[in-house]
């Protein structure tokens, strides 16, 4: 559930998240970050939810660090130029400790010893690489719910996929004799000129040919089509092939998110890459 909330010393755009047990603000305007930051205390508590996620301005960002948030993660130039701070508030040490950092260190470090290499293969001639429609709900809702057990969003819901195709997220996809094999979206927000790279997923025997790379480079151009100034994408700390497609097209890891959503069935740690407007070739 999403609602704005206004009062006198702040207002604030917030996203109930039951899925992920967690506040997440979409938007907010001070002039006072205690009060906000009491007020998603006490949405937190009341709603049993163990995380607050917001991405924080740059004369904000030590104001909530003093209220107990910590600085997980940065988005160089996320507020049309303006730098943006992840920040995050945990309840319970449960929700805070990752038994799986270590792991995930590794995993960092041999995919950052490879060469950035924006280069690519081409694709089989068979394969089409193409925008995404409302057509493709079906096709789509069967992909994702075969890659994936579990989810931050709904993608295995049509009803969900209906609201953001086209309006919040442009999809690319890459289809073989007529089936999707392979999609990604870039999640829009307008108003910062910014875009998530998300909903990444290709089927199982499709995997290790690059097309991930194809459609990441793809959603780019026609996002630097429409201004967008800044990219950047949450990947599966875990998963060394998603992190190696980011960081081998000149994406910089910013940051790790600490149990921050439900997906492949647990609570899982997220990486941040991000490519400011002048590493991003494709932005005009």
């Amino acid at each position: 559930m999403t609602y704005t909330k206004e009062k006198d010393d702040f207002s604030v755009k917030v996203f109930i998240d039951c899925t992920n047990e967690r506040i997440k603000v979409l938007d907010y305007k001070g002039p006072s970050i205690p009060f906000l930051a009491d007020y998603l205390n006490y949405l937190a508590q009341e709603n049993g939810f163990g995380k607050i996620v917001l991405v924080a301005r740059e004369g904000d960002w030590d104001n909530f660090i003093s209220r107990g948030y910590i600085l997980e993660g940065f988005i160089k130039n996320y507020f049309r130029g303006e730098n943006g701070y992840c920040l995050s508030r945990f309840f319970g040490m449960e929700r805070r400790i990752s038994p799986a950092i270590e792991e995930e260190d590794e995993i960092l470090q041999k995919i950052l010893a490879h060469p950035v290499n924006s280069s690519l293969k081409e694709i089989h001639r068979d394969y089409r690489l193409r925008q995404g429609t409302a057509e493709d709900i079906p096709m789509l809702v069967d992909l994702f719910t075969s890659v994936f057990p579990s989810y931050p969003t709904p993608l295995n819901r049509p009803e969900y996929l209906e609201q953001v195709i086209g309006e919040k997220a442009y999809f690319m996809v890459i289809e073989h004799h007529g089936r999707i094999i392979s999609a990604a979206s870039g999640e829009i927000n307008h108003d910062h000129l910014a875009a998530e790279i998300t909903d990444c997923a290709t089927l199982p025997n499709y995997r290790g040919q690059g097309l991930m790379s194809y459609l990441v480079q793809a959603l780019e151009k026609e996002l630097g089509d429409m201004h967008i100034r800044t990219f950047y994408s949450l990947s599966r700390a875990r998963s060394y092939g998603i992190n190696l497609v980011f960081h081998r097209l000149g994406y910089v890891f910013s940051g790790r998110l600490i149990n921050n959503c439900d997906i492949m069935g647990q609570f899982e740690d997220m990486n941040l890459w991000v490519k400011p407007a002048e590493e991003n070739k494709h932005f005009h």
